[in-house]
């Protein structure tokens, strides 16, 4: 069994436990980091003297403690003092993910409660793999693009709360515990290289590990055994095999499938809502949808606020008429049980 790398041991850690501190050594620099609910709610040791400079300070100590006695005696803003910390988080976490030598301890236990300053984990490794100088940490957590890509706990729900882009999400939906990050990444409209970057922060972010394939049995005789002998198939199977083919070549002459996956409607900015939802699973259902006739079929985000909801949308018209015409003949399976088709207008129109 393969060792498993320092950072991928931090992120699995977090991932499943969420709650603890984590030690982390590299070179002559110590970082520790407490967890809570997977946000850093305390940080100590080294911070490559970023935190005195900014602000203005020369004792060390817990950062998150020194950035709010910084606010408080009017050194720095609270925005100031926030994006500070989380610089120098983040530089700190990129130098212990790109080196050699580095080691982890982990504990369970929780030195410090939640504070006015948190920061999210997986927000923050998102950030680092997606962000400039990124590419250099995807063969961190994605050293085999080969292996399977696994579901950790809650998958559904801390995707949904990052916030991704409908491309991110529709890439993410991809991983169901069967796929390699290549089987995922290599088909995909956006770009092979965009999609392994994406996926590696996945599972730096604790969303996702990356599993050796497990190999199927195959029986080899040995050198006592004899090979089964292979059965002579009668005629009578031929006969079977080219009638089964006959009808089934029958069958794709009167449904031609192929026709099936061609875009609904002659084209334009009008379609037709038919699902929708708003939770992570709903969202996941729609891509999955969308997925098998994306020629047809598209997820349309819709309404302000906090929580922003989904639509899966079918057929492009180019008017409100012709999309009402359509929504009262909508082909058989189309419609989600229970939801009410309706005419929305998807894309603005050119003048």
């Amino acid at each position: 069994m393969a060792l498993v790398s320092a950072p991928v041991q931090l992120v699995l850690w977090v991932a499943r436990k969420g709650k603890g501190t984590a030690r982390l050594r590299w070179g002559a620099r110590e970082l520790v980091l407490h967890f809570n609910n997977l946000q850093i709610v305390a940080v100590e040791g080294d911070d490559n003297d970023m935190l005195a400079p900014a602000f203005g300070l020369t004792s060390g100590g817990e950062w998150f403690r020194q950035a709010q006695g910084a606010v408080a005696g009017g050194q720095v803003s609270q925005a100031e003092a926030n994006a500070v910390v989380k610089r120098a988080l983040a530089e700190s976490l990129r130098s212990f993910f790109l080196t050699s030598d580095g080691s982890v301890s982990l504990d369970p236990d929780v030195a410090f409660e939640d504070g006015s300053l948190t920061i999210s984990y997986p927000h923050l490794a998102i950030e680092l793999v997606l962000g400039p100088g990124g590419e250099e940490l995807v063969p961190i957590f994605l050293a085999a693009p080969d292996n399977v890509l696994r579901r950790l706990p809650d998958f559904v729900r801390r995707v949904g709360a990052l916030g991704l882009t409908d491309e991110a999400m529709a890439i993410l939906a991809k991983i169901n515990d069967a796929r390699s990050a290549m089987e995922i990444a290599a088909p995909s409209p956006h770009g092979e290289e965009t999609a392994l970057r994406l996926l590696a922060a996945a599972v730096a972010a604790g969303l996702t590990e990356a599993v050796v394939r497990s190999q199927e049995p195959q029986f080899v005789p040995t050198a006592f055994e004899q090979p089964p002998a292979p059965r002579k198939r009668g005629i009578w199977r031929w006969l079977l095999a080219i009638l089964l083919l006959g009808a089934a070549a029958a069958a794709l002459y009167v449904v031609q499938p192929w026709k099936l996956r061609q875009a609904a409607g002659p084209g334009g900015p009008w379609a037709v809502a038919v699902d929708g939802g708003c939770q992570p699973a709903e969202l996941e259902r729609l891509y999955r949808r969308q997925d098998k006739d994306p020629n047809s079929f598209k997820v349309v985000p819709f309404g302000e606020g906090q929580e922003q909801c989904y639509r899966l949308v079918w057929g492009h018209f180019p008017s409100r008429e012709s999309a009402e015409q359509a929504r009262a003949a909508l082909p058989e399976g189309v419609l989600t049980r229970g939801f009410a088709a309706h005419v929305v207008q998807v894309e603005t129109p050119t003048p």
